[in-house]
């Protein structure tokens, strides 16, 4: 029986509404890699020209390399909060990667009992703010009785429209059926609209700020009983990884915990944490 020849398929053009180069997107990475330490590798070209193509159409621009003169001029400065806000990744719900909760509720349990009467975490990637809500939700729910050391949580990210729904704190049905059974009602309002807000005893725990993790100089000048940066550094190279850690250090108790996400391993900054369980680190000299 003869065989059938392979099949070929005609390669695809797209008819873009935008001329988008090789160049234009090895432009584009370059920026966003100064700005926010985030790498491209080529796969994420579509991405990128889904993401920015409404900044485009809204300056009313010819092209992306008109986009991307834009951004270099003294005139687009203020266009680059856009840029870095359309092509970071904000994924994320309540109580994600759920095993770390209970971790935390043991460890700001054990700070308390070792005389602990303030205890303070800082959210490092909040996006839409679930995480941040999530920790204070977790740290009440860790000291049950009137009596209990004062908590507090600092709630960071790159992309200023994230925040600004995180200190709101509203968030839709579907979003708020991911909660624990009977956290929504002991938790959040709900609105006449459908939608709920955190508490304001939840809202007052949490300050939300933007910060920059590649920037040398972090507005911060306290220490953290537990560090939450997860599924950020994915996006960095290794070395932006360790400089970022590295500056993560200082920043954390002694006794304190870095909690990462799934997919991120950092054996390559020994020097500072050591893996204590599953994606939670401690300061190397705890060990």
């Amino acid at each position: 029986m003869n065989k059938l020849p392979p099949l070929v398929l005609p390669k695809v053009e797209f008819n873009r509404e935008f001329s988008f180069s090789d160049a234009d997107f090895e432009r584009i990475r370059k920026l966003i890699y100064k700005e926010a330490g985030i790498s491209l590798n080529p796969s994420k070209k579509d991405m990128v020209y889904g993401r920015l193509v409404r900044r485009i159409r809204e300056l009313k621009l010819a092209s992306f390399a008109a986009y991307v003169d834009f951004l270099e001029s003294v005139s687009g400065k203020r266009e680059f909060e856009q840029f870095v806000n359309a092509l970071t990744t904000n994924l994320t719900f309540f109580f994600r990667e759920e095993h770390h909760f209970p971790i935390l509720a043991e460890h700001l349990k054990q700070r308390a009992s070792a005389g602990a009467s303030e205890l303070s975490i800082w959210c490092a990637a909040s996006s839409t703010g679930e995480e941040p809500y999530s920790l204070a939700i977790t740290a009440l729910e860790a000291f049950p009785l009137a009596s209990k050391p004062s908590i507090s949580i600092v709630a960071t990210d790159l992309d200023t429209s994230v925040l600004e729904t995180g200190r709101k704190g509203i968030y839709s049905d579907d979003k708020i059926a991911r909660l624990p059974p009977g956290h929504a009602q002991k938790y959040f309002d709900k609105l006449p609209d459908g939608n709920y807000q955190a508490k304001a005893v939840l809202r007052n725990m949490i300050t939300f700020q933007r910060l920059n993790l590649i920037e040398n100089n972090w507005a911060l000048r306290k220490q953290f009983d537990a560090i939450f940066c997860r599924n950020v550094m994915i996006y960095f190279d290794r070395d932006t990884q360790f400089a970022v850690l590295k500056k993560f250090a200082p920043l954390l108790k002694p006794d304190g915990l870095l909690f990462v996400g799934h997919s991120e391993n950092f054996y390559f900054a020994s020097d500072y944490f050591h893996l204590k369980g599953k994606t939670v680190y401690q300061h190397a000299a705890k060990k």
